[in-house]
């Protein structure tokens, strides 16, 4: 029944970080805003709203148009729900709030990155108080990971000094972050889990010509990693 119960609360938490998302990083967020179909323009109600079920239940199309709705929505729901029970048992000793934040904040920088290739600073610096909230209250050495986090730094700086455009900012930014949550000992098998999952959807997305092969938004795949390597 809790399983059940973090899945709901991650479906509606993907739900919501992915519209916003969207309009952070098109700069048009109004809080007040209602959602609407993407075909006829109609303003959802209530029932329409609740994640998974309401697609289900009218069949993956608008209630109102009849025209079918993106299955990349339910896609995120079921994703993000799943997520939130990941987060919940990687931090399962921590706050419920603590887990419901860093959801929310991974959720938000995964889909700005699938919107825009982009992820507001503002997101980043929540991030890193998020992390420096880990190493206060596990057992990591603070000047060891401080050093990872450095070395990390310099050599994605230098990598892409050598290298131009082959890695984003706010990517540099992040795994700069996250190194300092994560066990020096690890790392190499961190950058490992990232680097051979983005290759294989890459690769994936190629051969069955489901994506382009531009540029692709690696956050999912550094969260991915950093909670493969969180679980063991």
């Amino acid at each position: 029944m809790m399983y059940i119960f973090q899945f709901v609360i991650g479906s509606c938490l993907g739900s919501f970080a992915y519209c916003f998302a969207f309009d952070w990083v098109h700069q048009q967020i109004c809080l007040t805003r209602r959602s609407t179909c993407d075909h006829c323009s109609t303003t959802l109600k209530a029932f329409d709203l609740i994640p998974i079920v309401s697609q289900v239940l009218s069949r993956f199309r608008c209630r109102y148009c009849q025209k079918p709705t993106s299955s990349f929505y339910i896609i995120v729901e079921v994703m993000s729900g799943l997520l939130f029970v990941w987060t919940s048992f990687v931090f399962k000793e921590y706050h419920f709030y603590f887990i419901l934040v860093f959801t929310l904040v991974s959720l938000l920088m995964i889909y700005c990155d699938i919107h825009a290739m982009m992820v507001p600073d503002l997101l980043q610096f929540i991030l890193l108080c998020l992390v420096l909230y880990i190493v206060y209250v596990s057992d990591l050495e603070f000047d060891m990971q401080l050093l990872l986090s450095s070395v990390t730094f310099v050599s994605f700086l230098i990598f892409n000094t050598l290298r131009p455009a082959s890695i984003g900012g706010a990517d540099i930014k992040v795994f700069t972050i996250l190194s300092l949550c994560i066990p020096v000992s690890l790392f190499p098998m961190y950058l490992f889990i990232t680097s051979a999952t983005a290759l294989f959807y890459f690769l994936f997305g190629y051969l069955f010509r489901f994506k382009s092969t531009g540029a692709l938004p690696f956050f999912p795949f550094i969260f991915f990693g950093l909670y493969c390597i969180l679980s063991i």
